[in-house]
């Protein structure tokens, strides 16, 4: 996930706060389980979550770096799907947080270490995988 990386000369650096912005952080500081709460018992966040094209979990999106000009796809997961490696962020990680009831062409920021990350929201995908259930058969 380079296009996460911060415009830094060090790359060791960059990389460290491209995944710190991926991954979930222990303990969620009383701020950040306080927003939490109120998104999910706000009911015009819960409208905002479930419209078209909004940001929620199980969402691909493509970002741009602002600094950098890179591209790139993620998908915001719960957390016990996550997977750096494989493009599945978190969304209690600090970018996963800040991506919910989100559209394209926003732009969000986030501070880690000292160093501002902004993105624009390029492309908001979510497909809603129904199983249908065959009522012709019987079991035995």
């Amino acid at each position: 996930m380079y296009f996460c990386y911060p415009k830094q000369s060090n790359k060791i650096v960059a990389c460290t706060i491209a995944q710190l912005a991926c991954r979930q952080l222990f303990p969620l500081t009383a701020l950040q389980l306080s927003h939490m709460l109120h998104a999910i018992a706000d009911s015009k966040n819960q409208s905002r979550l479930s419209c078209n094209g909004c940001i929620r979990p199980g969402s691909t999106v493509e970002l741009q770096n602002l600094d950098t000009g890179e591209r790139g796809w993620l998908q915001l997961v719960n957390p016990a799907q996550a997977d750096f490696h494989k493009g599945r962020i978190s969304l209690l990680s600090p970018l996963g947080c800040t991506l919910p009831g989100k559209t394209a062409d926003t732009v969000i920021s986030l501070q880690l270490l000292g160093c501002t990350l902004r993105f624009r929201i390029l492309t908001v995908l979510y497909v809603k995988h129904t199983v249908k259930h065959d009522t012709s058969t019987s079991l035995k």
